[in-house]
């Protein structure tokens, strides 16, 4: 539950279930409707009795170039993309019931109701940071369960989104919304991070152009979605 609201202010939920792929956070209650948006870029902290490695003697092969070591990453940190959102009620034996009302006067009417309802969203890990840089796979251990969840900043967005390896992962993922629409979703926010957000378009089509080069029908499905 959240006792601290000042603690909270700038994450936007706490986990609640957590595995190697992938976590599920419960939005706190004044973002009841307001997950973070499909596809956005989130992060979870390091433990705080985490014990960072010893340096390695030489470089590490599987971590990302120099040129995105330049960015202070927070060892431990493990970073996703929200794949999926649901708003249901707390019991999972009652179903909320239909009253006719709009929401206004229903939170005067029935304010209790809110109360009993809760967001959560799901959020698929893309990469962790180990010695310092940031390895595009999935973390040796899952994130803790009651760990704050935070958007990305828009510095962090730029530095995950510098290598394209973020969108193999998405390609091969499993949900609901299916994985495609999750890649034209996140490319979306990544655009928008970007100084030249066409170029990056460009670029990223190009490298999906060489994941998906046995499956062009899946290809110009998802590049006819970014024209859009």
């Amino acid at each position: 539950m959240y006792a601290n609201a000042n603690q909270q202010k700038n994450h936007v939920g706490e986990i609640v279930e957590s595995s190697l792929s992938r976590f599920v956070a419960q939005c706190p209650p004044h973002r009841l409707y307001e997950p973070p948006l499909f596809g956005a870029f989130v992060r979870t902290p390091s433990p705080p009795d985490y014990k960072p490695p010893k340096p390695q003697e030489k470089p590490d092969p599987f971590a990302e170039s120099e040129h995105h070591a330049l960015y202070a990453w927070e060892e431990g940190a493990t970073y996703a993309v929200v794949c999926m959102a649901n708003t249901r009620s707390l019991d999972p034996s009652r179903r909320p019931s239909a009253y006719g009302l709009n929401e206004a006067e229903l939170r005067a009417e029935q304010p209790q109701i809110f109360d009993l309802l809760q967001t959560e969203f799901t959020a698929l890990a893309i990469g962790y940071v180990h010695q310092g840089r940031l390895r595009y796979t999935l973390p040796t251990r899952p994130p803790r369960i009651h760990a704050f969840v935070a958007e990305c900043s828009t510095a962090e967005i730029l530095a995950l989104t510098q290598s394209p390896e973020y969108l193999r992962l998405l390609l091969q993922s499993k949900g609901e919304a299916g994985a495609d629409e999750l890649v034209v979703a996140t490319l979306r926010q990544a655009c928008e991070a970007q100084s030249a957000p066409y170029d990056y378009l460009v670029q990223a089509g190009r490298h999906l152009a060489h994941l998906l080069r046995e499956e062009p029908g899946r290809l110009t499905a998802i590049l006819r979605q970014l024209e859009s």
